[in-house]
């Protein structure tokens, strides 16, 4: 579906961006993999699919320093085009009261979510409109609509603010035939919910009617459509993925 298509990753070792990668690899992609420190899900990725290691090209970086950002990304384009980038990084959650938190809690959030994207897309962005093409995604969650949950207003801060980011630039890119949309999944299996309480989860399906929490293969999917030619009139959105549990 992506037929060689080169598309930016971040958070490519986490639990859903190492899914995308796999899935964009059995698709024909060629993959730029972003990675913070551990890297141990991207290099079993490799171990698996040893065929298609030459589709993919391997960067560390701290999304948080503008120099290591900008250097990473001048390294990227100086080879080839850029067709997509797949923006998936988050912090872990820490569940306070927001009396408890502080203003570097909701800095660190937004900074991670949006401060680095606009920054990734300051500099990839010119590659995508010299092709006249580009889809981008970012991964956000199903807490940026309707009520959110109590404790985790720092992390859902973070993500607004990159929902606002992503409508705006879908408009602001549109004529450049670069799509901007978002997928918003709700409880999704992967290590960032380890340590959630069972009571939530038993209580997360009992209220999702497909009778399940989400699976990272969910999100997966649904990024390959994002990322291929069948979503080229889709713009501007945030699609629920939730198994029905959020609907609007």
């Amino acid at each position: 579906m992506l037929n060689g298509k080169r598309i930016v990753i971040t958070g490519a070792n986490g639990g859903i961006g190492n899914s995308i990668c796999e899935i964009f690899l059995k698709n024909n992609a060629k993959l730029v993999l972003l990675y913070n420190n551990n890297r141990d899900n991207i290099d079993q990725l490799l171990k698996n699919y040893k065929n298609y290691k030459s589709n993919v090209e391997i960067f560390q970086v701290d999304l948080l320093n503008d120099s290591q950002l900008q250097n990473t990304a001048n390294s990227i384009i100086s080879t080839n085009n850029i067709d997509g980038i797949v923006h998936c990084v988050t912090l872990p959650i820490v569940y306070k009261n927001f009396l408890q938190k502080t203003w570097k809690d909701y800095q660190m959030n937004i900074e991670l979510q949006t401060k680095s994207f606009l920054q990734l897309v300051r500099y990839l962005i010119p590659s995508m409109k010299k092709q006249n093409h580009g889809k981008i995604i970012n991964i956000l969650s199903s807490v940026v609509v309707g009520k959110p949950i109590s404790g985790v207003s720092d992390y859902i801060v973070g993500k607004y603010s990159l929902l606002g980011l992503s409508k705006a630039l879908s408009t602001e890119l549109g004529p450049f035939n670069i799509n901007v949309n978002c997928i918003s999944p709700s409880m999704t299996n992967t290590p960032l919910i380890e340590n959630f309480p069972s009571k939530l989860k038993e209580i997360t399906i009992s209220q999702t009617p497909l009778g399940r929490i989400g699976e990272k293969d969910d999100v997966a999917s649904l990024a390959l459509f994002l990322c291929s030619n069948y979503s080229n009139y889709i713009t501007g959105e945030n699609i629920l993925l939730t198994g029905g549990q959020t609907m609007y």
